[in-house]
């Protein structure tokens, strides 16, 4: 592991004299040597340092080619998932992907699209299949929502992300052993191999858990209750929008908060007794902080007992 460090040391020294040193924010510095003293260079923290420098344009961000693959051998397939989200949320219909190929010819496919406006698919690959870029172009309601793109490729591809010695590496420039440059063009070279794959996926992003009763009497008082975090550690003032709507997309109570320092926020609803029928409704839980968005669906059913008044609901 130490042998193949050294050799990419001796690689990308022999042509950083050919450009100009790049200044490396003081804080992405500290950030480094932080994790070199806390004993915690993983794939992980070493992806989240490498996005910070995609951000300063200091490395190539592939953020447009998240997804590499090896085409499988003759007789042999594979398949590519495709996902995604837009905000069409309560609607079920069909989003149309229009696939381009390397040769520019186009193959389109369709995926059911969900309340929560999540989208999944998947494309069959096989040994005939072309190398190259290909371009996926999402359509809803005839507007283009996004476009994404997945690389096929020959060569045989590293199962993770960041190469072991890669870590040896970042750890030497992290105590300040090789060069910014160094560590700017290692990142560059393993980025075009497709074994460094920097997108705004390696930044932490927002883990959101809604729960409450499912089962609700009107007249009481319903909680909903969000935890917002990093995936480790709670994420304080993350803003919160909570919008109740019935299926016919009526929006009935709509409220906007932050999360507190335990990263939760606490919805409290007094259920109308104005309802007099069993009737389920949605809440669009929509969470935006550490520079990352999500939306969650979540639903609760609303029902009076028979016998109280205005209730339509009959007894046994």
């Amino acid at each position: 592991m130490k042998f193949a460090a050294i050799l990419l040391f001796v690689l990308v020294a022999s042509f950083a004299y050919a450009y100009s040193e790049p200044e490396i924010p003081f804080t992405i510095k500290e950030k480094a040597e932080s994790l070199v003293a806390k004993n915690n260079i993983t794939q992980k923290t070493v992806m989240e340092v490498l996005a910070d420098l995609a951000d300063h344009n200091l490395v190539q961000n592939t953020q447009t080619v998240k997804q590499i693959y090896t085409i499988p051998d003759p007789g042999q397939t594979a398949l590519v998932t495709l996902s995604g989200r837009i905000p069409e949320f309560g609607r079920t219909s069909n989003v149309v992907l229009d696939i381009t190929k390397p040769d520019g010819t186009v193959e389109t496919l369709k995926s059911p699209l969900v309340e929560t406006g999540n989208w999944s698919t998947t494309y069959l690959v096989d040994s005939r299949s072309q190398g190259g870029t290909y371009k996926v172009e999402v359509e809803f309601a005839n507007q283009i929502k996004s476009e994404t793109y997945f690389h096929l490729t020959h060569e045989k591809l590293a199962h993770t992300n960041v190469p072991p010695w890669f870590l040896t590496t970042f750890e030497w420039w992290a105590k300040g052993t090789i060069s910014d440059s160094e560590i700017v063009y290692a990142t560059e070279h393993l980025t075009k191999l497709g074994l460094v794959i920097i997108s705004e996926d390696s930044k932490p992003g927002l883990q959101v858990l809604v729960d409450g009763q499912e089962m609700v009497r009107r007249g009481t008082t319903h909680n909903i209750n969000v935890h917002v975090s990093d995936g480790t550690h709670p994420i304080q003032g993350a803003k919160v929008t909570l919008v109740i709507e019935d299926y016919g997309e009526d929006i009935i109570r709509k409220f906007d908060g932050f999360t507190n320092p335990s990263g939760y926020f606490v919805y409290s609803w007094e259920i109308p007794k104005s309802f007099d029928d069993i009737e389920t409704l949605l809440a669009y839980v929509s969470v935006s902080g550490n520079g990352a968005s999500q939306t969650q669906l979540f639903k609760f059913t609303v029902y009076c007992l028979p016998g109280e008044a205005n209730c339509q609901v009959e007894g046994n």
